[in-house]
């Protein structure tokens, strides 16, 4: 039986490629499970809209400080704007990830989600980026029907990676 749902939340593996420290030049895949609310597009659109509007308007600051005698607040403006993209950035993680597993702290004790544990990790590009290509994957289609044909998991959290901490880039 199907349940339709107004939010769908639901547990996904995560990958972080960091660069490895015994190794140099090599990368090791660290990993870790992101619960994430899937929202519908009517949620979505004004949110995503926001982003579409800061991105323009950034474009349009570049482009700008070419041509004005003032750099000074050009830069600002410019600064200014990629901060309110920042800010529009973590709420959008804060929207997307409600929970996580298989992440330890320095202390390699396990790192209880919060909003504030979040955006620790989020201000690593690397894990960033995992959350970004992990939702992407949960929410397409074709993802979604090779997970479904696979053997499910044993349940429980994943072995927590040695140094694992999560970051992305919204969409």
């Amino acid at each position: 039986m199907f349940k339709l749902v107004k939010n769908l939340a639901v547990w996904w593996p995560v990958t972080v490629l960091e660069p490895d420290p015994e190794t140099p030049g090599t990368l090791l895949e660290r990993s870790f499970e992101a619960q994430f609310v899937i929202r519908g597009k009517d949620e979505m659109k004004p949110h995503n809209d926001k982003r579409a509007d800061l991105a323009k308007r950034l474009m349009q600051a570049i482009k700008n400080a070419g041509t004005t005698d003032d750099i000074d607040a050009a830069g600002e403006a410019i600064e200014a704007l990629q901060a309110e993209i920042e800010a529009h950035d973590r709420q959008m993680f804060r929207l997307m990830v409600s929970d996580w597993r298989g992440i330890v702290g320095d202390d390699d004790q396990p790192l209880i989600f919060s909003c504030e544990a979040l955006d620790m990790a989020i201000a690593h590009d690397r894990v960033r980026d995992g959350l970004n290509r992990a939702y992407q994957d949960a929410v397409s289609n074709d993802k979604a029907r090779l997970g479904n044909s696979k053997a499910s998991p044993a349940a429980g959290p994943p072995a927590a990676p040695a140094g694992s901490t999560a970051a992305a880039r919204p969409h």
